[in-house]
């Protein structure tokens, strides 16, 4: 920052705004889950969502497609695997991967939780326009793309 600058108010950031949104978002979604008796974090969501739609991805493919380190990952998958949301497979192609599936088990939560998830959108988005949405998703990818 130049020296001739003014200091940015904390409230005034966005990168405070979106840091501040993400942390209400995990709580509000926490509660989301807990409404219907799902325990379950939005990253393990991000997880199962992604495998009720693609079924069978490799673990390093499904931790690129939700922005999430590789052990992180792994541990993440294992928990999932543990309550029985999901199981590995070694990959009939490639023994050194496993692909991921979904199980009943799994997708009995998923889709418990997906029924909760229009009503519970649209409370987040109350009052926000749909271009406005728009118009925040396409800022939110292009900081993404240059921080890629």
């Amino acid at each position: 920052m130049p020296p001739s600058a003014a200091p940015v108010r904390l409230e005034d950031s966005l990168a405070f705004r979106v840091y501040r949104c993400s942390r209400l978002l995990r709580t509000y979604f926490r509660n989301q889950a807990a409404s219907v008796g799902v325990d379950m974090s939005q990253e393990q969501w991000f997880v199962l969502n992604r495998l009720a739609h693609e079924d069978g991805l490799a673990q390093g493919q499904l931790g690129d497609t939700t922005l999430d380190d590789r052990p992180n990952m792994a541990r993440l998958i294992a928990s999932m695997e543990a309550r029985g949301l999901l199981r590995r497979a070694a990959d009939p192609q490639d023994a050194r991967r496993y692909r991921v599936h979904i199980t009943t088990v799994g997708r009995h939560v998923h889709d418990l939780f997906n029924a909760q998830v229009p009503q519970a959108r649209a409370s987040a988005m109350a009052g926000v326009s749909t271009a406005d949405a728009v118009v925040a998703a396409r800022v939110l990818a292009r900081i993404e793309s240059n921080l890629e």
